[in-house]
This record gives structure tokens, C-alpha cells and sequence, in this order.
């Protein structure tokens, strides 16, 4: 199974232009997330020579403007393609996509995408004072279970715990947005010792983690962790 990075924004400068966000290519034929700038989304399925007739499913984390910007141009290369959204986001986001072309599935508990790919179904979190929705993609590898994350707003331990519980297997990896650029540096090194002590034993911190983060699952995970770079292919 292979999964590529497709755009990535984590730094203050690209939040500053708008640059931000995530997407993820899972092997030729799933996206996850549609990051938050279109023209680059698009220029880099282009510049990576990804094949955008060959995906079938689009999964979107949650609905904030930086997971989904994407979707529209996508859309108009390739019409009726899946959205799998959480079941209780936005209505005006469900009706945009059905309007750009999409073909909307709302998501409540686990749903299988194809062997050894799964959404995780929704689970919620807080953000600003009020509850959101966001769901993970969940991969089968031969060493554990594989988490896709797009923001970890209910907090990436708490998702880790909800994929182990509803999936029955060990997680080994997690990759992508950990939500932690703005916890004090008692809160992230909690966070990476929760981790640890639940097996997690690669990491590929990405996105809303944040540059402190990062370093801190660098000294923790060694080797373990990597800094993924835009068109960057893991062979899980």
C-alpha cells in the first residue's frame, strides 16, 4: 500500500497566504482531504503525475476551508466522484459538493473503501468553544493499523483510542495533522508519551502539529519519525 503526500501546509508564512492544509493520495485511487488552496492541490496532482481519472473515493477529514478547498476543481475534472464527509458537518458544504458534482456519503461508524482501506467513522472534538466532526483513514499493514489525520481536533490520542476500539487491532502509525501548534510544551510531550505507551512507534507529524511538535516526536520516536516532503511516497 502506497501513500503519497500531496500538498502540505505548516508553517505560519503559508497560513499567512492561505497556502494551508493537507491532502494525501492512497495508492492511485483514494484522496484524503482536498487541502486549502485549489490552484495548488491542482498543480500538484499535475506536477506528481497523479492519474485524477484513476480516483474513485475522496475522503475529507472535516469540513474547515483548508481540507477542502479542492474539491471544486477537482469536481469539474471529474464529476460524481464519492465524498465521504461526517455525517453531522455543515449542510451548506453537503449541498457545494452536490452542486460541484459530487456524490455526497455521510459518514457515521466505520465504512471499508476497499481491502485494507477504511474511513473511521465520525468522531467529535472541540474547537473554539464548540463541537466539530472529523473522521480518519485507516490503513491495514502487515505491522498494525495506519492513521491518517487530517487535524486531530478531538485529539489525536483520543482518535488512536477510537480506531484500536472499533478495528480490534493495534495501531502502529499515525501520519499527518496532530492539531498541537498552540499546546504549551507539557501538553505535547504528554501527548507523544501517550502515544509511545499505546505502541505507536512511527509518526509523520504534518500540518497543524507545529514546528515545537515536531521536534519534540523527533527526539521521542527517532527514526521512527518522518518529515514527509510534498510528492513524498510511503510504501506502508
Amino acid at each position: 500500500m502506497k501513500v503519497k503526500l500531496i500538498a502540505n501546509g505548516s508553517r505560519p508564512w503559508e497560513r499567512w497566504i492561505r497556502r494551508w492544509g493537507l491532502s494525501f493520495l492512497v495508492d492511485d485511487d483514494i484522496l484524503f482531504d482536498a487541502f486549502g488552496d485549489a490552484r495548488v492541490l491542482v498543480g500538484n496532482l499535475r506536477r506528481f503525475k497523479v492519474n485524477i481519472g484513476k480516483i474513485q473515493h475522496v475522503v475529507i477529514s472535516h469540513e474547515h476551508w483548508d481540507h477542502v478547498e479542492g474539491l471544486r476543481p477537482l469536481l469539474a475534472q471529474k464529476p460524481g466522484l464519492k465524498i465521504y464527509l461526517p455525517r453531522h458537518v455543515d449542510a451548506v458544504l453537503k449541498g457545494n459538493i452536490r452542486v460541484w458534482g459530487g456524490d455526497v456519503v455521510e459518514v457515521n461508524g466505520p465504512v471499508r473503501l476497499k481491502d485494507g482501506v477504511h474511513v473511521s467513522g465520525e468522531i467529535i472534538g472541540r474547537y473554539v468553544g464548540k463541537d466539530i466532526q472529523e473522521q480518519a483513514v485507516v490503513l491495514e499493514t502487515g505491522k498494525g493499523l495506519v492513521v491518517l489525520s487530517g487535524c486531530a481536533h478531538p485529539g489525536i490520542m483520543i482518535i488512536v483510542n477510537c480506531v484500536k476500539k472499533d478495528f480490534r487491532k493495534p495501531v502502529h502509525g499515525v501520519i499527518g495533522g496532530f492539531h498541537l501548534k498552540d499546546r504549551s510544551m507539557e501538553d505535547i510531550s504528554l501527548e507523544v508519551a501517550r502515544l509511545k505507551a499505546a505502541g505507536v512507534d512511527m509518526v509523520a507529524p504534518l500540518h497543524c502539529t507545529g514546528a515545537k511538535a515536531e521536534k519534540v516526536f523527533k527526539q521521542a520516536f527517532g527514526s521512527g519519525c518522518l518529515l514527509l516532503r510534498e510528492g513524498q511516497e510511503m510504501v506502508l
